[in-house]
C-alpha cells in the first residue's frame, strides 16, 4: 500500500467515494461545481494494486488564536470503502497527513468529527460547541432605537469580510476567511438572504438568513457594537408577520439569550469542532502568556503520534510578548541536561494541552478531574497566564 496525492483524473472518483461514505448524492451541476472548486493536491489517498482504498483531504486554512491568524490544516472528507475499513488505514493516513502539516508550517489541525472518541485517539480534542436557539414569535427581541439602518445586499465578501474579521479575532478557532473561502464555502453552504447594518456609511454588522415555510433560520448573526445589535434585533423582529418560529445559530452559552426579554427559550447545544496542536514548540511561542518576572510554566507533554512535540517545555516571562519557550525533547541525547530538567510542573497529553490553549477547558478544572497531574500552584499559574478568549467557529468543512 502506498500513500500519495490524488491525481486530477481521480477527482470524480474521490467525490463518489464521499457520496457513498457520507450518504448523499450530488446533481450533475453540483458535481461539476465541486470538480471546479476542488484542488486534488489537497487530498491524500491510500492505494493498493491500482485501487483507491481510502482518502483524507487537508485544506490549507488559517484560524484565529489570541488574535493572530495561525496556519491550520483543515481535515475533511475522511472516507474508506467498507471492505477496507478497520485495517488501520486511516490511522496511517492521519499520521502521514500530520507529518506533512508540520512540514508545511501548519501549527494546528481542525476537523468536524464523525466520532469524537475515534479522533481523540489521534490527539484531537473538542474545542467548540454550537448552540441553536429557537424562539417563538412572542420571544423575539424588542424593537430598540438605533442610529443606523439595515440594507439587503448581494453576496459580497468585500462588504462582509471586514465585519467578520473584527468579530472573528475575538474568538479562538474562528477561520480567517479568504475571498475564495467566502465564495466556495460560506456562500454555497448558507443559502438565503444577507442584510448589513450600516451606521454613518460604515458596515457594523450583518445577518445571513432564510425565511421559508413560516420559519426564519439565521445562519450567521454578527454585530460589532450595541447599536448594531439593536438594529439587527429590530430587523429580526420585523419578520414577526412572516414567521412563527426563529432559529439562530450561535456559540454555546453566548450572550444572545441573555439579551432577550424572555431568555427562557429552547436551547440545543451540540459538540461541534475538534482541534489538535501539530507543532507545539512553534505554537506555544505565539501564545501571549501573561507571566510575572519570576514566574514560569513547566509542562511535561506526551504525544505518541507526533513525537516531535513530546518532551518538557519551560515557559518564562519575557520583556514583551510572546513569552520565551524552551523545549527539550524526550529523546534529547544530552543526558546531563536531561537530568537537570525540573521534575515539578504539569504532566499532560496533547489532547489536554490543545483544550487548554484553545480556551475550551481551564487548567485548574482539568487538574481537579485528574486529566492533568502535577502541582496545583502550577495549574493556577497556567490558568491565570492565558488571556481569556472564547472558542467558536461558524464554518464547516
Amino acid at each position: 500500500m502506498i500513500i500519495r496525492r490524488l491525481k486530477p483524473a481521480e477527482a470524480d472518483q474521490s467525490i463518489r467515494m464521499s457520496e457513498f461514505a457520507f450518504q448523499y448524492q450530488m446533481t450533475d451541476e453540483e458535481r461539476r461545481s465541486r470538480l471546479t472548486d476542488m484542488n486534488p493536491e489537497d487530498t491524500w489517498i491510500a492505494e493498493e494494486d491500482g485501487e483507491i482504498l481510502s482518502k483524507v483531504t487537508v485544506l490549507p486554512l488559517h484560524a484565529h488564536l489570541y488574535g493572530l491568524p495561525v496556519p491550520v490544516g483543515g481535515v475533511s472528507g475522511v472516507a474508506t470503502w467498507p471492505e477496507h475499513r478497520r485495517k488501520g488505514i486511516v490511522a496511517l493516513m492521519l499520521k502521514h497527513a500530520l507529518e506533512d502539516m508540520k512540514e508545511r508550517g501548519q501549527l494546528l489541525s481542525m476537523l468536524y468529527p464523525f466520532s469524537v472518541p475515534f479522533y481523540r485517539r489521534f490527539g484531537y480534542e473538542l474545542f467548540a460547541d454550537q448552540e441553536t436557539l429557537t424562539l417563538s414569535r412572542e420571544q423575539l427581541p424588542l424593537r430598540e432605537e438605533h442610529d443606523g439602518h439595515c440594507t439587503r445586499i448581494e453576496r459580497d465578501a468585500e462588504i462582509l469580510d471586514p465585519i467578520y474579521r473584527v468579530w472573528a479575532e475575538k474568538y479562538n478557532g474562528s477561520l480567517s476567511r479568504s475571498p475564495e473561502w467566502w465564495r466556495k464555502s460560506v456562500f454555497k453552504r448558507k443559502p438565503g438572504s444577507i442584510t448589513v447594518y450600516y451606521r454613518h456609511g460604515k458596515a457594523r454588522g450583518y445577518i445571513i438568513y432564510e425565511v421559508k415555510e413560516r420559519k426564519m433560520h439565521i445562519e450567521e448573526l454578527i454585530w460589532l457594537d450595541a447599536d448594531a445589535r439593536k438594529g439587527l434585533f429590530t430587523f429580526i423582529r420585523n419578520h414577526d408577520s412572516m414567521a412563527e418560529t426563529f432559529s439562530i445559530k450561535t456559540g454555546a452559552h453566548d450572550i444572545f439569550a441573555f439579551l432577550l426579554p424572555d431568555p427562557k427559550v429552547k436551547r440545543e447545544v451540540t459538540s461541534y469542532f475538534m482541534a489538535r496542536i501539530v507543532d507545539c514548540p512553534m505554537l506555544l511561542s505565539l501564545v501571549p502568556f501573561q507571566l510575572q518576572e519570576n514566574e514560569n510554566i513547566i509542562i511535561h507533554l506526551k504525544d505518541t503520534l507526533c513525537p516531535w512535540n513530546e518532551g518538557t517545555y519551560i515557559i518564562a516571562a519575557a520583556s514583551g510578548p510572546p513569552s520565551r519557550v524552551k523545549f527539550f525533547r524526550s529523546d534529547f541525547e544530552d543526558d546531563k541536561i536531561s537530568r537537570q530538567l525540573p521534575k515539578r510542573g504539569l504532566e499532560m497529553d496533547i489532547n489536554m494541552l490543545t483544550a487548554i490553549i484553545m480556551g475550551a477547558q481551564t487548567p485548574i478544572r482539568l487538574w481537579e478531574e485528574e486529566k492533568i497531574t502535577g502541582d496545583e500552584e502550577a495549574a493556577w499559574i497556567l490558568e491565570q497566564s492565558l488571556p481569556k478568549r472564547l472558542p467558536f467557529i461558524y464554518d464547516f468543512f
